[in-house]
């Protein structure tokens, strides 16, 4: 059995970022850099261009279909959770554990942190905005109230955190965009399980016609509930600061929290390769990342 695993989803729109993802893990992984990697595409998306499939072949990462349901379509980021649970299927009997990380991700840093320590069944990051979160310190809103209720949290259970950006004291919200997880305990099956219970509960239709945000997030929040049901807070560790870090927001982040270079990062994450070359401007990038992104991206001054 492997210690480690490392999966993503691409469509044939995103292929370059993960192409990307896989190429830093590779190169800047450290002893981890060989790890069994996987690509969830949809099965009945466009197909690969060959040119993808080689590369993908030379980085010997796996490709793997997966399929959704058609209701859940309208759900922006629901493919997400169909793919993480396909691919948590797929290498339970062969990795101890599972990294899941959106495509727009580069590894920079050896990311030892993912190698969970005996009792650790989940590690994250939170959400960088408050956005539709719960303030800590209020009473839980409708929403809310409804996750709760049918993921089965008991009251106070869900433990405080801060966002990313600092701008709020939240009651824990996983950001989805990057989870380690034991595939022993199937917790991406449990989410996929509610995720399809939920999105289509009569219940949530009003909060969906109200704000577009709540479908949008609507995995993010389960994700939370099914979490917060399944495991006790010892269970549960928050990576550092320099796991997930969003290069979009770098500007927003409180200087405190800013990387000296991207170098001292870990994973990041952009929105774009066109926001990544602008995200690079502002952030001090050294060699050998510096001359790896330059070979990526073109010659830029970073």
């Amino acid at each position: 059995m492997s210690r480690i695993t490392f999966a993503t989803m691409a469509t044939r729109n995103n292929l370059t970022r993960a192409i990307m993802l896989f190429d830093s893990l590779r190169t800047f992984g450290g002893e981890l850099g060989d790890s069994l990697c996987i690509i969830l595409v949809p099965e009945k998306g466009e197909p690969l261009p060959d040119k993808a499939r080689e590369q993908l072949s030379l980085l010997d990462v796996r490709l793997l279909p997966f399929d959704m349901d058609e209701g859940a379509v309208r759900f922006p980021l629901a493919s997400v959770v169909y793919a993480a649970a396909r691919a948590e299927q797929q290498v339970h009997d062969e990795t101890e554990i599972l990294v899941w990380t959106n495509e727009d991700t580069l590894i920079v840093s050896p990311p030892s942190d993912f190698l969970l320590e005996e009792g650790i069944n989940f590690a994250y990051r939170p959400v960088h905005h408050t956005k539709i979160s719960s303030v800590y310190g209020k009473p839980p809103d409708d929403f809310w109230s409804l996750i709760y209720q049918y993921c089965g949290i008991e009251e106070g259970k869900a433990f405080p955190m801060e966002t990313c950006t600092r701008d709020n004291t939240i009651r824990a919200h996983f950001n989805a965009g990057l989870l380690v997880v034991r595939p022993e305990q199937l917790l991406l099956e449990k989410w996929l399980d509610h995720f399809r219970e939920l999105y289509q509960h009569p219940d949530f239709r009003p909060f969906f016609k109200e704000d577009v945000l709540y479908m949008v997030f609507m995995h993010q929040t389960v994700l939370s509930g099914v979490v917060l049901s399944m495991f006790k807070r010892r269970e549960l560790l928050e990576l550092p600061e320099t796991v997930n870090y969003p290069l979009h927001l770098h500007q927003e982040y409180p200087i405190e929290y800013q990387p000296q270079a991207l170098n001292n990062l870990i994973t990041c994450r952009y929105e774009g390769i066109e926001d990544l070359r602008n995200s690079l401007k502002t952030i001090p990038v050294e060699e050998p990342l510096k001359g790896w992104l330059n070979e990526r991206l073109g010659p830029m001054e970073v």
